[in-house]
């Protein structure tokens, strides 16, 4: 019998990243992950569920964690799932998520998005590659249908028959 425990999350960073060491001197790095669900409900309300994952990440990749993540950053996190029960300082009984991090990626950084933006919308108009230099607007363009023209067959017009060219020109 197999055994599996893997939890992939995209979510949310809640906190600027803590480093701490073990007393061996190992480093993590610990973060709260906001991971959303929107969902409607039978009455037609849209209800947003979000649970919170505490998440450890250890020796190099902690390194990374606290020098490259932000809060607010959205991160694919993968890692083992534990759950546990803590009180609370007012003596109530509550539920955590933790997970142990074995891979950590930005997924998207929303402090960075207005730059990518500005330079998306001059880079959309065409591909990079035709794009035509600026000092000379007018110069005319490669046919590109001409030169990519190639046939996946070849006709052989002695015999009359068709053959498929398995033949790769590179």
């Amino acid at each position: 019998m197999g055994r599996l425990n893997k939890v992939m999350l995209i979510g949310n960073v809640g906190n600027i990243p803590e480093m701490r060491y073990t007393p061996s001197g190992q480093q993590l790095a610990s973060i709260n992950l906001a991971v959303g669900n929107k969902y409607t409900n039978k009455e037609g309300i849209e209800i947003d569920d979000t649970q919170w994952f505490n998440v450890t990440v250890w020796a190099q990749r902690a390194d990374f964690v606290v020098n490259y993540v932000k809060k607010g950053m959205q991160l694919y996190v993968e890692g083992r799932i534990s759950g546990r029960a803590y009180q609370t300082d007012s003596g109530e009984t509550r539920a955590s998520l933790d997970v142990n991090a074995f891979e950590v990626q930005i997924f998207n950084d929303p402090q960075s998005k207005s730059n990518a933006s500005n330079q998306n919308d001059t880079q959309q108009s065409s591909p990079p590659n035709l794009q035509q230099p600026e000092s000379n607007p007018i110069q005319p363009q490669p046919n590109v249908q001409q030169q990519n023209n190639t046939n996946p067959t070849n006709h052989n017009e002695e015999s009359g028959s068709t053959k498929n060219d398995d033949e790769l020109p590179w």
